[in-house]
């Protein structure tokens, strides 16, 4: 049996080694997985920023058609000078030659608002922005953004006013020897469909969140959109954040064992205003080592090697019972053949010498208990002969001796022909002629 207890320790040490390198695995793969989540993650949030750069860099190319029309710069220089407050006229014109222009502009490049601002930062006219319908006293001069456009410089930021948005401005030229006119400005809502159109250029899960609160997401086909409102509940441990305070950019955070989440601060304005995106996608993990065969598809199968794992096991168990039939059912039916033939009394015991190991002794505590089971039942025994129960009681001394003669100092009393003397029937011709050996010689 030695063969097959080593190979049962073997297969278990085996099989432990096994398991261990199936947990040491389990934590590898999930280490792995979490580095290249985070570089993944990093990789769509540095695509958003440079996707929203790019955008900005061509609505700004955009609104050249609005700083080169003739009746807006003009429009604009009546207003500049107009100390007071914008002549009527000049609002009704300007709203006019801003709807002239907006409409050769293709659909996908139109902006949601256009705003006319002169050199004192009130807004002539604007299209988009129903909110400021009727407001004599809108202006815009003390946004930044809108500031630098009127000093001459072209530049973009992220305005949150009722809602985000998504801001360009470009001086308008009058007279080259003067400062410029005023300011064109378009803004761009940040809304769910600007969040499709940034998911689908960049392939990214994104939402846009202001002031505690999500306001637009979107994400690529098979992400379920509405997981990304669990950032709503994670917007307020991210102020506590120490590098998205620092660098505007947090380091990689998981909600709920569900989402893994990076967010992004928009510089300019809205950087002071908790406004910002996050890039989402979902974590991918194995929670044990059963939960690759879950997780694994069918292309994962077919680059596993099934057919060595299968030669594996069937040569284990093909091993394991060789090792059994040889130290154990072939022993087991071999003794077991021997004591059929001693239960039909075709042999008087077991011969210990046909078997091998614990049969050995086994046959031989077998014999000596039934002959003591015999022995007390008053059976036959079937041990050596009883030479008293064959012979009969034996005497402590000889009451004859073959070389003892009459007359000798011996103790023996002589024997008499009418004494019978105990021995077998062929010494019986001895005793006759004993008798006259007392007169004489032999």
């Amino acid at each position: 049996m030695l063969a097959t207890r080593f190979w049962t320790i073997f297969v278990a040490l085996l099989l432990g080694v096994a398991v261990f390198v199936s947990f040491l695995a389990t934590s590898m793969y999930n280490r792995a997985g979490a580095r290249v989540l985070g570089e993944a993650l990093s990789s769509d949030s540095q695509f958003v920023s440079w996707y929203l750069k790019d955008d900005a860099r061509q609505r700004s190319a955009r609104l050249i058609q609005f700083a080169l029309d003739p009746d807006v710069a003009r429009l604009l220089q009546r207003s500049s000078e107009a100390e007071s407050k914008v002549p009527e006229d000049v609002r009704n014109r300007m709203l006019a030659a801003l709807k002239k222009v907006n409409a050769r502009i293709p659909k996908e490049g139109a902006f949601d608002a256009v705003f006319a601002v002169d050199q004192h930062g009130r807004v002539v006219a604007h299209l988009g922005y129903e909110q400021a319908r009727g407001m004599q006293d809108f202006e815009l001069g003390g946004y930044p953004v809108v500031a630098d456009a009127l000093r001459g410089y072209l530049r973009d930021d992220t305005l949150v006013l009722d809602r985000i948005y998504r801001v360009v401005a470009r001086p308008v030229e009058y007279d080259l020897t003067q400062p410029p006119a005023g300011a064109i400005v378009g803004a761009r809502i940040v809304d769910d469909r600007f969040a499709r159109e940034i998911s689908a250029r960049t392939g990214a899960a994104v939402a846009f969140y202001s002031q505690g609160q999500r306001v637009a997401s979107a994400a690529p086909e098979g992400f379920d959109t509405s997981q990304l409102d669990q950032i709503v509940g994670d917007l307020e441990d991210l102020e506590r954040d120490a590098e998205y305070q620092e660098k505007g950019r947090s380091r990689i955070r998981t909600i709920a064992d569900m989402l893994s989440v990076q967010y992004t601060r928009l510089q300019g304005e809205a950087w002071h205003l908790r406004t910002g995106y996050a890039v989402a996608r979902l974590p991918f993990g194995v929670s044990g080592p059963f939960d690759f065969f879950s997780q694994a598809d069918d292309k994962d199968k077919e680059q596993a090697k099934l057919w060595l794992a299968v030669l594996i096991a069937l040569v284990a168990a093909g091993a394991g019972v060789g090792f059994s039939v040889l130290e154990h059912t072939r022993p087991l039916l071999a003794f077991r053949a021997e004591v059929a033939r001693f239960a039909k009394g075709e042999i008087d015991q077991l011969q210990p010498s046909k078997f091998r190991g614990a049969f050995r002794q086994l046959a031989s505590d077998l014999n000596d208990g039934v002959d003591h089971a015999l022995a007390r039942g008053g059976g036959p025994r079937r041990g050596p002969a009883d030479f008293k129960q064959v012979l009969g009681d034996i005497p402590a001394e000889p009451q004859m001796s073959a070389f003892s003669l009459p007359g000798d100092g011996g103790s023996a009393a002589p024997i008499s022909a009418a004494q019978p003397v105990a021995g077998p029937p062929s010494s019986a011709g001895a005793q006759r002629k004993l008798p006259a050996a007392e007169d004489g010689g032999p």
